[in-house]
């Protein structure tokens, strides 16, 4: 992304809202190292957060997808009624298509993975706080790659891009799911045995990054599977 710090004239002020202390000390390692950054303020997501905020004034706000008892994208959706000049760039563990959309139906200023070296989100920060964009680039191009494939239909395409990413039988497991069918049902009806289930049970959950069933029923209802 080159040199952007140049072009800046004040410290760009971040705060940091991840529930992992362990990746807020990184990132806060981070922030320090830079003498265009300015550290203002840190959450782990819980009550208070926009109150925090709202005192803290920062330019970046460094923002997780998944908070214990928060959902980062409503969380983002209230910033940007409430504070649209702060640029939200969300970090996140979850390298799916899935959130990347969300990430960009929630007009936030850049989506990149947990696991991005330092020196990127250095220029990813400076980036954004400069009004600009920043999108992890494998992941759109699987985005855009499912649209040209899927022909993307206006009201049809978010729904299309989370099928897409879906193995036929893990989009079988979750529409059960939305049933309400328990594990011997699914295998029964799919004639799998039960390791098998469970195994697809726990690959959906790591890929929509939620924890137990009633989540994974959500997400396929709201994917039209039912």
């Amino acid at each position: 992304m080159g040199n952007l710090s140049d072009n800046i004239r004040n410290p760009i002020r971040i705060f940091i809202v991840d529930d992992h202390e362990i990746v807020r000390q990184g990132l806060k390692v981070i922030i320090n190292q830079e003498q265009d950054f300015e550290l203002v303020g840190e959450s782990n997501g819980q009550k208070g957060l926009l109150k925090e905020i709202a005192e803290a004034h920062p330019d970046v706000l460094l923002l997780d997808i998944r908070i214990s008892g928060s959902d980062g994208f409503d969380i983002a959706s209230q910033l940007n009624e409430k504070f649209p000049s702060i640029k939200i760039l969300i970090i996140s563990g979850y390298e799916s298509e899935l959130y990347l959309v969300e990430a960009l139906d929630h007009k936030v200023s850049g989506f990149i993975p947990k696991g991005s070296s330092r020196d990127y989100v250095c220029s990813a920060i400076r980036m954004v706080a400069l009004g600009g964009t920043v999108w992890h680039g494998e992941l759109l191009y699987r985005v855009i790659r499912g649209l040209s494939r899927l022909g993307n239909e206006p009201n049809d395409t978010k729904v299309q891009i989370e099928k897409s990413h879906l193995k036929p039988r893990e989009l079988k497991v979750l529409s059960l799911l939305a049933k309400g069918k328990l594990n011997k049902e699914i295998c029964f009806e799919l004639q799998i045995s039960m390791d098998t289930v469970k195994k697809d049970i726990h690959q959906l959950k790591s890929k929509y990054g939620v924890f137990n069933r009633t989540q994974l029923a959500t997400i396929a209802t709201e994917m039209q599977l039912k």
